[in-house]
């Protein structure tokens, strides 16, 4: 706690530099509207055309403006529209204006705002009004309809006149029938208090669920393994319900957790505490029910967490190991006959564009961890860090982390918060060796292989598990603690 906490003390209140208001840009000498637009919402602005779809995308000219080429730079056709995919919501009967500064290289140009909601685009009536030389402010409102949810701004069409290229700066999306003084909206940074406050909290919460680990010696083991398998297959049933349910068509199920990576990695824990509780017999039924969640869900990181504690689980069966391995070969050679029984587990080892965009991610973490080597970008920030440093062109725009628990902890806490978590699972492994407590180090295993391809270690379902299975053992051995390890 300490290390980390420190860490976020020091680390850059701001990522970003914002640029200093030009003179034209409207002051304030009124009440002014909230910008609903993120500070970073024109760095995914580009052009569009119904031939080549997205492309020539905007280029940072300075004084806080972006310039996009007329024509698409690959196949040299007239752009028809110019937006960015940043969607924002929205209440129906609710009227907003958008706005933004145009600056362009000809004697005339034309363009039209669109307010396009979840419904379809609303072209709308604009202004063009002059605010210096070769600059104008472009500004049109729209109440949000029935149906209207939410919104993609900025966006506009090209309307004609003789200009090459225009350069767009200062756009802001605010409730109101007409524009008011140009200001910053949220810049997604977490302040210290949260950053604190997560950290800590963090770690204060899996010393509560440690302790809690103590309360299941009271119970019967095979009892509580039992209930977890049938949580857990109550929790397969929901999501092959929304496998085939028409809201959730085209997706994969996320259960009842986020999103189904997170599904995945805790099925494959459970599994891993049911097998502590319930001894193989309870394993075995519990890897089985996991791996169909995992096929559910199709998260590959968990699926290879998962080979993994089905190999340690395999090992530990002594004497009958041998007569299991005939029926885990047969189910091998099986999925290799018919991979695509697995789904999308069986691109496990191909490099797909989900896994190039990943090592675009570990790019720019490693980048973070370089720039602020000792305390990150601080906790929460690294997708705001991302949106400033991806590449161009970058399969992701947006994401939530870096994809992986060490280059997460050193792009968002830097040296010292790695530190103070190598200190900690030092500890841990530790107090396990010393205990031979073979199958709490097989979990812990699990969830560092989960780790090397997600953020997930810092999950409840992964995290708390995780501490109550080594709560759990270090509770049966209390007596031999308290005379030969005290515990301060």
């Amino acid at each position: 706690m300490l290390l980390g906490g420190v860490g976020q003390v020091w680390a850059p209140q701001s990522l970003y530099k914002l640029p200093q208001q030009p003179a034209y840009i409207e002051s304030a000498t009124g009440p002014v509207a909230a910008n609903l637009l993120v500070v970073q919402a024109l760095e995914n602005l580009f052009g569009w055309n119904h031939q080549d779809g997205a492309g020539g995308w905007a280029q940072q000219v300075g004084e806080g403006f972006w310039r996009l080429p007329r024509w698409n730079p690959a196949s040299g056709l007239e752009q028809s529209e110019f937006l960015t995919d940043n969607w924002y919501p929205i209440t129906p009967g609710q009227t907003y204006t958008q706005s933004f500064y145009l600056r362009h290289d000809g004697k005339e140009a034309r363009f039209q705002i669109t307010f396009f909601t979840n419904t379809g685009h609303h072209p709308v009536p604009t202004q063009m009004e002059p605010v210096a030389p070769g600059v104008w402010r472009l500004w049109a409102s729209y109440t949000a309809q029935e149906g209207d949810h939410s919104l993609r701004a900025i966006d506009f069409f090209n309307a004609g006149g003789d200009w090459r290229y225009l350069e767009v700066g200062w756009a802001k999306l605010e409730v109101g029938s007409s524009p008011s003084a140009f200001s910053w909206g949220q810049t997604g940074e977490r302040s210290l208090s949260w950053r604190l406050e997560w950290w800590l909290g963090m770690m204060l919460l899996g010393f509560l669920v440690l302790q809690g680990g103590g309360v299941l010696k009271q119970l019967v083991p095979s009892w509580m393994a039992g209930a977890l398998l049938l949580g857990m297959g109550i929790h397969l049933g929901y999501a092959l319900w929304q496998l085939g349910s028409p809201p959730y068509e085209g997706f994969r199920p996320p259960g009842l957790t986020p999103q189904p990576n997170l599904l995945g990695h805790t099925a494959v824990m459970l599994a891993g505490l049911v097998w502590l509780l319930g001894g193989s017999r309870w394993g075995g039924a519990a890897l089985a029910v996991s791996g169909l969640l995992i096929w559910v869900t199709g998260s590959r990181a968990a699926f290879w967490g998962w080979l993994l504690l089905l190999g340690i689980w395999w090992w530990g069966l002594g004497r009958w190991r041998w007569s299991m391995l005939g029926v885990l070969v047969g189910g091998a050679f099986l999925l290799a006959w018919q991979p695509e029984w697995l789904g999308r587990l069986s691109q496990a080892t191909t490099l797909d564009s989900s896994a190039q965009s990943r090592l675009v991610i570990w790019q720019v973490a490693i980048r973070a961890f370089l720039e602020y080597p000792w305390t990150g970008v601080g906790f929460g920030n690294f997708p705001v860090y991302y949106q400033i440093h991806r590449p161009h062109g970058a399969l992701e725009a947006i994401t939530g982390h870096a994809h992986n628990l060490w280059l997460h902890l050193l792009a968002e806490g830097g040296g010292l918060a790695l530190l103070g978590f190598l200190v900690w699972l030092g500890g841990v492994l530790g107090w396990l060796i010393r205990l031979r407590a073979g199958r709490v180090l097989a979990l812990v295993a699990v969830a560092l292989v989960l780790g090397l391809f997600d953020f997930s270690f810092f999950f409840a379902g992964v995290y708390y598990t995780l501490l109550l299975a080594l709560g759990f053992y270090i509770s049966r051995f209390d007596s031999f603690l308290q005379d030969r390890h005290k515990i301060p």
